[in-house]
């Protein structure tokens, strides 16, 4: 069961989106890297953290993948 838990005040959904809306997909060592170039509220993210936020934003369900390519090759 995945938890968007909270680091430092900052839900781990908003580490992934942020990522994202810049990158627009997860490389995953670089996500990583960049997660540990953070400092928060003068604290660096500790690694099982890191890994936490890593799984969230790269576990997606497959049922909804699948809804959203056929989604997107089906729009008008």
């Amino acid at each position: 069961m995945f938890e968007n838990k909270v680091f430092e005040g900052i839900y781990y959904s908003r580490f992934i989106a942020s990522y994202v809306n810049v990158r627009g997909k997860i490389n995953p060592d670089e996500f990583r890297d960049w997660l540990r170039s953070l400092t928060i509220n003068g604290k660096k993210i500790p690694e099982d953290v890191i890994w936490d936020i890593y799984n969230l934003g790269t576990s997606g369900k497959l049922e909804l993948e699948d809804n959203l390519k056929y989604y997107l090759k089906h729009k008008e």
